[in-house]
Order: structure tokens, then sequence, then C-alpha cells
């Protein structure tokens, strides 16, 4: 995929709530003769309405002045926006509590109004050049493996970025590790693009700008990232590079869902090492249950202490052998986290026409979206909620904002 400029992300892009601070900023952007670059008057819904529907700017100035929960409201900015987002914040109060928590959670700087020119030409040429960064941007990276084969982890894998992505809003890549026999691509109407193969081969083509190019579109906030390699020739992986490259897009990108191989290669332990969750997918069988088993106690030895989900497929189809979920759960030694229906109909009607079964709904839709909130932490988010309006009897608008002030302490 060729990128175009529309596809660029702004350099900069400054929100405001009073003419002046505008004024000021865009002299800063003609002093500094940044292209793709803009400031306009705007509110914080501005602000993530437009985070929503556009590519994260590498600089964002969001004006917090009239913000009563500034950290919650920097906190949902950041929900819709890439990882590596710089953030200068500016306001009216100079408060030195608020300059920490700020900080704390990543902002590059925060400016007391009125501007000044020199001070926000300083802070933007910060941001830009990361100078100030002190908190490691990076987005997180969900591993899907299958326990046996036709377990589902691709189908999984695709589904739950595709509702990362073009439901909740988030700038997602689904990348595919198996460069034989890869098949992510088929279940997003998208060719595999072999340029990533030469990338991985070729370590010195690696930077932010390339790996742009490689990538295939397939909406506003879906990318796919995969190749099939000759079957005579194979692919002879650069493991540095590779690593390089996965620590790139991490950084670009909100959620990076891997539909990962079986086998234990130097290519999938990059891709365990870098992940901050695992899907494990099974089907109710003793070959599955037994493999299933095999990989929690590898996980449990090489990747302690990660979140592990154990998904069921095709639960309900009639077959000799079928273990009952208890007797499954007692092989593993732990609990089914989500079971998904038998329906093959659904299954190979989204597959033939290039579209996950989440654009279309019904019951399995539902599970997919319980293990995509799962994943976002959207569950433990409900769990507080509910607790502060039973405790103190208010409305869910200032709950919602009690919890993000809340949880952007935390981080």
């Amino acid at each position: 995929m060729a990128t175009s400029s529309s596809d660029l992300p702004h350099n900069l892009m400054a929100f405001v709530n009073d003419p002046v601070s505008e004024q000021i900023i865009n002299n800063v952007i003609k002093e500094m003769n940044l292209a793709y670059a803009e400031a306009k008057q705007g509110t914080i819904p501005e602000i993530v309405e437009f985070m929503k529907t556009n590519r994260t700017p590498k600089v964002l100035i969001t004006d917090i002045s009239d913000s009563e929960l500034p950290l919650g409201d920097i906190t949902k900015i950041k929900e819709f926006s890439a990882p590596n987002l710089n953030i200068i914040v500016i306001g009216s109060r100079n408060d030195v509590g608020l300059f920490r928590d700020l900080m704390n959670m990543g902002v590059s700087d925060y400016i007391v109004k009125p501007l000044n020119n020199v001070i926000l030409r300083t802070a933007v040429d910060d941001a830009i050049n990361n100078k100030k960064t002190t908190i490691e941007k990076s987005g997180k990276l969900i591993n899907v493996i299958s326990s046996i084969g036709g377990a589902g982890a691709t189908t999984v894998a695709a589904n739950i970025a595709w509702l990362l992505a073009n439901v909740n809003f988030k700038r997602t890549v689904l990348m595919d590790m198996d460069f034989l026999f890869g098949t992510a691509n088929l279940l997003l109407d998208l060719k595999a693009e072999n340029a990533y193969l030469d990338i991985i081969e070729s370590p010195d083509k690696i930077d932010d700008y390339f790996i742009e190019t490689i990538l295939k579109k397939s909406s506003n906030r879906l990318y796919y990232l995969g190749g099939l390699c000759d079957l005579v020739r194979g692919v002879v992986v650069d493991l540095e590079a590779f690593d390089t490259l996965v620590n790139i897009i991490k950084k670009q990108f909100n959620y990076v869902v891997v539909d990962s191989q079986r086998e234990v290669s130097g290519v999938t332990k990059i891709g365990l090492n870098k992940a901050e969750m695992f899907i494990i997918m099974v089907e109710m069988s003793l070959a599955s249950a037994q493999n299933a088993a095999r990989i929690l106690e590898f996980f449990n030895t090489d990747q302690g202490g990660k979140k592990i989900l154990i998904v069921a497929n095709k639960v309900g189809m009639s077959a000799n052998g079928a273990l009952s979920k208890e007797a499954f759960e007692k092989v593993i030694g732990r609990k089914i986290n989500y079971s998904i229906p038998f329906d093959e109909v659904s299954a190979l009607a989204s597959a033939n026409i290039g579209q996950p079964l989440a654009a279309s709904g019904g019951p399995i839709v539902e599970i997919l979206e319980e293990i995509t909130n799962d994943i976002m932490g959207k569950n433990e988010s409900v769990a507080i909620e509910n607790e502060i309006v039973e405790k103190e009897g208010i409305t869910m608008d200032v709950v919602k904002n009690k919890v993000l002030d809340f949880i952007s302490r935390l981080k």
C-alpha cells in the first residue's frame, strides 16, 4: 500500500478555547515552518471526536482551562490516540500538583496561560523530538495461538482486531506470523504483502516510514501485516530486524493482534516475549487439552505473570471423544474463560466474502465482543462504576469521569 499525503498524520494539532492562544500557536507554527500543522478553537469532546476519526498527530496541544476533571479528560483523549502521541497541555491553573499528575500520565509539558512564543516553541520542539519522554509509550500486543489445528486462532484474531478498530476506535494492526500458509488476510479481503518478508530479511530497511508502506489498510483504523514466502525458498528472518519491527509497530498502534504459529521458533518467541496477553484457542478434544496444558506450562515458565484467556471454539459440535467442559478444565488445570458455539455456516460465509463475523452480528459476535472488552479492561471499569453508583448514588456521567480520573492516576 502506497502511503499518500492524506494518510499521513498531522505533525501538530492544537485545540484551544480562546482566539489569543489560537493566534499565538499559529504564529509558532509559522516560525517553526511546520507542515501539516493547525490550531483551532475546540472543546474536549471535539478533540475526542477528532482522535476517533483521524490519524493521531505527532503532537497534540489541548486546553484544559475549562475542564472540571482535567486528568479524566486527558485520559479520554489518550484512549483514542496512538501510543506515541506527545501531548502538550495548556491551562489557566498554576498548580504544581496538577503539573506532576500530568507528567506522571506521560504528558510532554504543561504551560500556564497566557502563552509565550519562546516557551511554546521550546515545548513543541521538545515534543516533536521526544526530548522530555520519560514514560515508554507502547501499545498492547495480544498473542492468539491455537492448541490444535483448526481451533480458530485466525478467525478470533481477525474478529478481535476488527472490533478493536471499527467498534472501539483503536488503531489496530492484525499481524500474521505464518509465512507459509497464513490466511488472516482473507478474512479482511486483503492481499498478503511480500514487501513485509523483504523487510524482515533486510534490517537496514526498517524505519517508521518504510513500515507504513508495507501495511495493508482494511479500514480507517485497521491494518494488516503479513506475507507468504515461496514454498521452495522459504524465508530467513533476521531476528534482530523482526524485533525492531515489532517495537516500532507497538509504538504506532494501540493494539497489535498476532495470529501466532504453534511452533516455537525465533520469530514466535519474539511474538511471545513482546505480548502483554495471550489467548489460547482450544477445542473440546483430548488432543487439544493435552496441547493446551503444555502451552500453559510453557507460558508459566517462560511468560509468567501475563494474562491468559482460554477460549473454547466449536462448542456443541458433535464429535466422537469430545470432552465435557469439566473434564477439559481438569486436564488443563484452569477454567475456560469463553466458549464460542459451533456455527460452521457463518464461519464459512465470512471467510468466502472476506468479512469478519463481527461485521454481521449474531450470538457468536456477542462472545467476541466480551473477549474484546476483556482485552481492553472494560469489565473492570464497569465493576468500579457500579460500585461507585451504589455507594454514592450519583449519575453515571459523573461516575465515568471519576473512574477516568482515578485510572489516570494509576498509570
